[in-house]
């Protein structure tokens, strides 16, 4: 057997041994996907089919290309031979069209900017138009922009509008991409919309990318949207060696442009591909297998697989309804603080939830008992104010005519300078055919901006060995740092810059470094070295485990969302939410429900997921009495739970069995019931809402 196929079960290694024509890798949760695409690109160049510079891997986020490079020089044993196009869907755009500045309008060195600098460029277009900013806000108007982006690599011109948006966007947009020019910039959503009209308008540049990339990787080809698709298409010579390794039942993105019908008609794309499907399973136990699968088998529009594995059960899935949503955040608390005694870590535990509003309550209890955690999805590192002006003191050393960040970098180290004086030497700039950088340098008589830009040559011109070294100098030079420390919180600032030039010491490019830093998630920050709960929406779990899930406020509305419900296609992408959840637990998996939950100023009573009646039998429910909950709680616990009853009226006693007990009602059809008042049942009925029937018109099944 080669080396490369050791330690493989047969299916990975049919994935590594299809090397040629396109190939379909339907890769079930925790299947080893990423071990047998990296094995397989290492096949390609270790047994001389491919050389590393013909080969293109994409993925999704920095983390899992940065795994992967790793993983394939780990298999080679030599940097040299490992691939350099292993990289994220925009990053790869990026590096296009920094290969390629004929082909577009802007030069080598441009900017990247993000969402909040981009809205700046939007807010500058609708105040030179006189419209009213809380009328149209930068931020919608910058959201209809970008949907347009996704839509389209071409921008309408909007020159007969139907409704006011439209109006709007005919005057804004062109001023716009305008900025966006003068500002030698691209915005995020342009990283993948102008190298696909690249690749569709220049067929030098399209020819230049099939001849130079011979074999293609697409890693979590579910996730892709329409551009995406195209532009790998486009990349595809006459050969087609294209692998795509995805699972549809992890299509969670839609809202974002992705696609499922990618994957699922791949094969009628591509007659006489291989398909290989990875269902051995090494994350998790057969439990919590058994009940995703039992969960994610109802969908229809889907290609069904069973996942399996070799591990041995030991604790069932639990399903627990709690009185409130703060009784569950205090139970879940405290089933954490079980864990964390019995001699385990609290970077073991996630807890999942639908929308981020959901977090509130577990971070208060968490705070409470000093628990530490982290909110994957909360203030960004890069989002902070000294972070943003560094790094676009830095954006301008490479690009001196963008505006933008020139802005940002005057607000900090000079004074009496506002949009007008920028207009001013703008416009001065344009007149005498200089960027702005060296327009500055040459015409103004200001000392304060002459030692700035003197600064930035002076670094730019020096030789550093790592993009800190020039930061650094930057930043001293220029009186940032200085500024810095006379600032009432000036230390904490210095130290988040500091934290700056330790990211910036492992880079030597600056055009990667911004690149980087621009195209950064969230996720590639989380901190798997500190001892924390992890707490996070469904969507933002995707790719990671842990050892203890808690998935809470499984109930109708939020699992599924409640604006899937006309939509059975959003159905079923919600039920693929949830298995991406369920599947996130390596031992243990518990999903809890509240029965009442304090929503839009009033205590409101919920209805079980709907998904959770298609757990299997051997999953364990239990419920918590609302009037018991002083005495079953933790001795290390709150003195009691608030007490939901005041919020309800004649004091409704939840039902057995405790997990919420089925009804038909020969009116409202299927229902929940989730209070008793006396002889009257109140219930959830599907399409009805709530409602109070008697008890001897339902039948009633647990």
């Amino acid at each position: 057997m080669h080396p490369i196929l050791e330690g493989l079960n047969e299916e990975q290694q049919k994935v590594v041994l299809a090397t040629h024509g396109p190939v379909l890798v339907l890769a079930g949760a925790g299947s080893g996907k990423t071990r047998a695409l990296t094995h397989r690109i290492a096949y390609l160049i270790e047994q001389g089919i491919a050389h590393p510079q013909q080969i293109l891997a994409v993925t999704f986020t920095n983390k899992a290309a940065a795994e992967m490079r790793h993983r394939i020089e780990k298999l080679l044993g030599s940097p040299a031979n490992t691939p350099r196009s292993v990289s994220t869907f925009h990053a790869m755009g990026a590096k296009m069209l920094r290969e390629q500045p004929g082909a577009h309008g802007r030069s080598r060195g441009f900017s990247i900017l993000d969402m909040s600098d981009s809205e700046k460029l939007v807010r500058k277009a609708l105040k030179d138009n006189n419209y009213s900013l809380k009328e149209w806000s930068p931020q919608a108007v910058r959201g209809m922009i970008s949907k347009i982006k996704h839509d389209s690599p071409d921008i309408p011109d909007f020159s007969n509008p139907q409704k006011p948006s439209e109006e709007v966007l005919a005057k804004i947009l062109p001023i716009y991409e305008r900025l966006l020019s003068e500002h030698d910039a691209y915005d995020f959503d342009d990283l993948l919309r102008i190298p696909l009209k690249m690749l569709r308008e220049v067929p030098s540049v399209r020819a230049y990318y099939q001849s130079r990339f011979k074999f293609v990787s697409v890693d979590e080809y579910q996730d892709t949207n329409a551009m995406q698709e195209e532009i790998i298409s486009l990349m595809l010579g006459p050969e087609k060696n294209v692998c795509v390794v995805g699972d549809d039942y992890q299509s969670i993105y839609s809202w974002r442009g992705a696609n499922v019908d990618h994957i699922l008609q791949f094969e009628q794309r591509n007659p006489g591909c291989t398909t290989i499907i990875l269902t051995q399973n090494y994350r998790s136990t057969p439990n919590i297998l058994e009940a995703a699968n039992k969960v994610i088998e109802q969908n229809i529009e889907q290609k069904h697989k069973k996942l399996w594995t070799t591990r041995t059960s030991t604790q069932a899935v639990q399903v627990r309804t709690l009185p409130s949503d703060r009784g569950e955040a205090t139970w879940v608390c405290n089933q954490i603080g079980e864990h964390v005694r019995s001699g385990r870590r609290l970077k073991d535990c996630a807890v999942l939830y639908r929308t981020n509003a959901q977090s509130r309550l577990m971070e208060e209890q968490f705070l409470t008992h000093r628990i530490p955690y982290t909110i994957v999805g909360g203030f960004r590192f890069y989002d902070r104010k000294e972070i943003k002006d560094a790094l676009a003191l830095l954006s301008f050393s490479l690009s001196l005519s963008s505006r933008i960040h020139f802005e940002r970098i005057a607000s900090v180290l000079l004074t009496r300078v506002g949009p007008k004086t920028i207009d001013k030497w703008e416009q001065g700039a344009r007149n005498s055919g200089l960027t702005l950088g060296i327009y500055l340098a040459q015409e103004t008589d200001r000392s304060d901006l002459k030692k700035i830009i003197a600064a930035i040559y002076r670094a730019k011109q020096t030789n550093h060995e790592r993009v800190s070294d020039l930061l650094r100098a930057l930043l001293t030079d220029t009186g940032f740092m200085t500024a810095l420390a006379a600032l009432p919180d000036g230390k904490e600032r210095i130290e988040n810059v500091e934290e700056l030039f330790n990211v910036a010491a492992a880079y030597t490019t600056t055009e990667a470094f911004l690149e980087d830093t621009a195209l950064l998630s969230d996720l590639d920050r989380l901190e798997t070295e500190t001892d924390r709960v992890t707490c996070m929406s469904l969507h933002a779990s995707k790719g990671l485990e842990f050892p203890l899930i808690f998935i809470i406020g499984c109930e109708e509305g939020l699992i599924p969302h409640g604006n899937s419900f006309n939509s059975p296609s959003s159905i079923e992408e919600e039920r693929r939410l949830l298995y991406v959840g369920m599947t996130r637990a390596q031992d243990k998996l518990t999903i809890t429900t509240s029965a009442y939950r304090f929503m839009g100023g009033e205590m409101t009573p919920q209805a079980p997921s709907r998904f959770l009646s298609d757990l299997p039998e051997n999953v364990e429910r239990s419920q918590e009495n609302i009037f018991n909950v002083q005495q079953n709680s933790h001795t290390n616990s709150p003195e009691s739970w608030d007490d939901i009853s005041d919020f309800l009226h004649d004091e409704p006693t939840l039902v057995q069995p405790m997990s919420g007990s089925y009804v038909s009602h020969p009116q409202f059809g299927k229902g929940v019931i989730i209070g008793t008042i006396g002889e009257m049942l109140t219930c959830v009925f599907e399409g009805h809402g709530v409602k109070s029937v008697e008890a001897t018109s339902c039948s009633v099944s647990s």
